[in-house]
């Protein structure tokens, strides 16, 4: 039995003392101590507990954010980092090396299983490198709140052939396939709270039948609306016991009142600007208005964190503001897509999906201005889209702005993008990228941009003919890496196809500062128990250890044969 071989039953002995990198403050300065790893006692395991060890851990920048801003991130406000660290990482892979006797039923030395991060316990959030300490260590004792948290179990069972790097990037690629699973309502929000605002402009005849009889609010407000409208909603309301209340303006918008459905009748786009605000999480915002034009901002990172939506119709019917171009999330079948900044792990994670997408586009068009990464993919996804039948231009605005400028005008004649996936968190370049929109198109704002970042949209773009559709996701639910998995366990998907560097334990610190230089255009995947290895690029492999680089599939691929090879001659 070779080094791998053993590693791979978990029936090595159980270590007194393990590796982490707990992070005591914000920057890589803070990351363990004085640049390396601390030692900690490896975790006891109580009866109803398991003891993983931890194979491969993938960096990610909601690792970087974490490590840059430390007790300044949201979720580690309050917290002291110098008396209580944590140790960040949540895409991982482990292996069970210690079973409680209460499960030895369910669990086995040796079973395999990646996991969601974003545990939930009584409608609490505690996430697995916030909430509880990550996997940027070689050892985790897992207990009641993964086994049996609010969703369920948050490990995910994965089988021995997978590659331990595979695994690991089922998180990130959830997160993917997770805004490509997200609902979006077509109607009112069943016993919510709603708000219908007019103005002098607004248009007489507005009927609101069809919309109270989607969906039934729990309360209604209402702000200088026109009179015909305003005795059909009163009288709808009484008869259905809905609360209704009217409200100027100005009071509404300076109260703390937050509401499910805003739906604005002709109004202003300062006004329009305004409503939004007024948005729950998960709310949605209907504008109705004729051919007027008038740039609106959006919040850009409460549409991506908050999962709003903005609908719109130049109808009267206020329910065909909701149905008038239902929600799609979905690429369109045989459609034109566009991704930007698609050179980064996400942007090469969704091209990925395009490519392979059995009813995704026809054409694909990935976006990307640095060099290195413009090079990478073309000599990687090209030829995987001939072996889908799928067409795919690599451009770049920045060096060949006349290239750009002459695949931009070819989409333009075709009728603009179906779908435009945001990489980036530049707002000039994604306002400018909206010009190629089509009718209908779908913008999803993947790159997440914080809080009061906002953008001017033209709400034509929203309320006429085009009816495009803007969507924003961040994270993902169980479901969603379940999904994700089982794509993987079928061959559907190779998650490994994403890495473009590993490294050993002692390197988590030079991972961390190579994300933060954009140094590598994949993911990072480390290895906690190879000690000492160097953060090593694929095409470093040739010099480094040809065996490990003649193993490597098309286009210079990590592959499960690599990851063997690597282990066997590097695991201590």
């Amino acid at each position: 039995m070779n080094v791998f071989e053993s590693y791979t039953q978990g029936i090595n002995p159980i270590p007194k003392n393990h590796l982490a990198w707990p992070l005591y403050g914000n920057g890589v300065s803070s990351l363990g101590k004085n640049g390396k790893p601390v030692e900690r006692p490896v975790p006891d395991f109580a009866d109803d507990e398991l003891l993983m060890r931890v194979d491969a851990a993938s960096m990610c920048f909601t690792d970087v954010k974490e490590i840059s801003q430390g007790e300044s991130h949201p979720r580690l406000t309050g917290r002291d980092l110098m008396k209580d660290p944590i140790v960040p990482g949540h895409e991982l892979s482990m292996t069970v090396i210690g079973v409680g006797k209460n499960l030895s039923e369910k669990y086995r030395i040796g079973d395999r299983y990646t996991m969601q991060p974003d545990v939930w316990v009584d409608g609490k959030s505690i996430p697995f490198c916030f909430g509880m300490d990550g996997g940027y260590r070689q050892y985790a004792r897992i207990g009641k709140e993964i086994l049996d948290g609010d969703a369920g179990n948050y490990l995910i069972p994965v089988t021995k052939d997978i590659p331990y790097a595979a695994a690991a990037i089922t998180e990130p690629w959830a997160c993917v396939e997770a805004s490509y699973r997200a609902e979006y309502r077509d109607q009112l929000r069943n016993q919510g709270a709603v708000w219908i605002v007019g103005c002098e402009k607004s248009r007489e005849g507005y009927s609101p039948d069809t919309l109270f009889k989607s969906a039934a609010p729990a309360s209604v407000v209402i702000s200088n609306i026109p009179e015909d409208l305003k005795a059909k909603l009163m009288e709808i309301c009484a008869n259905a016991n809905i609360a209704i209340v009217e409200k100027a303006f100005v009071k509404v918008f300076e109260s703390e009142d937050m509401f499910d459905d805003v739906l604005s009748l002709d109004c202003s786009a300062s006004q329009i600007t305004q409503m939004s605000a007024k948005l729950c999480k998960g709310g949605v915002h209907a504008f109705f208005g004729g051919e007027d034009a008038g740039m609106i901002e959006i919040d850009l990172g409460r549409l991506h964190y908050d999962d709003g939506f903005f609908v719109g119709s130049q109808s009267l019917d206020l329910l065909e503001g909701y149905t008038q171009t239902p929600p799609r999330v979905e690429l369109l079948s045989g459609g034109k897509m566009l991704i930007v900044g698609a050179g980064g792990p996400m942007g090469r994670m969704h091209l990925q999906r395009a490519l392979e997408a059995k009813n995704g586009p026809s054409l694909i068009i990935a976006s990307e201005v640095t060099n290195e990464r413009f090079e990478a993919l073309k000599d990687f996804y090209c030829p995987l889209a001939k072996t889908h039948n799928k067409e795919l231009i690599v451009v770049n605005p920045k060096d060949k702005p006349d290239e750009y400028a002459s695949v931009m005008q070819r989409v333009m004649d075709a009728g603009g993008f179906d779908d435009i996936e945001i990489m980036i968190t530049i707002v000039p370049v994604i306002s400018d990228v909206l010009s190629y929109a089509g009718k209908h198109c779908v913008v999803n704002l993947f790159a997440g941009l914080k809080r009061g970042i906002t953008m001017q949209v033209n709400k034509q773009l929203i309320q006429g003919p085009k009816q495009v559709r803007f969507i924003g996701h961040s994270g993902s639910a169980l479901e969603d890496q379940i999904a994700v998995v089982d794509k993987m366990l079928t061959g559907e998907l190779k998650p490994e196809l994403s890495v473009a560097a590993v490294g050993g334990m002692m390197q988590i610190a030079d991972g961390i500062q190579a994300m933060i230089d954009w140094k590598y255009p994949g993911k990072v995947v480390i290895y906690p128990h190879v000690l000492d290895f160097p953060i090593t690029a694929m095409h470093e492999f040739k010099e480094k250890m040809p065996e490990v680089y003649t193993s490597l599939g098309d286009g210079k691929t990590w592959t499960k044969k690599s990851e063997e090879i690597f282990l066997d001659t590097e695991l201590g």
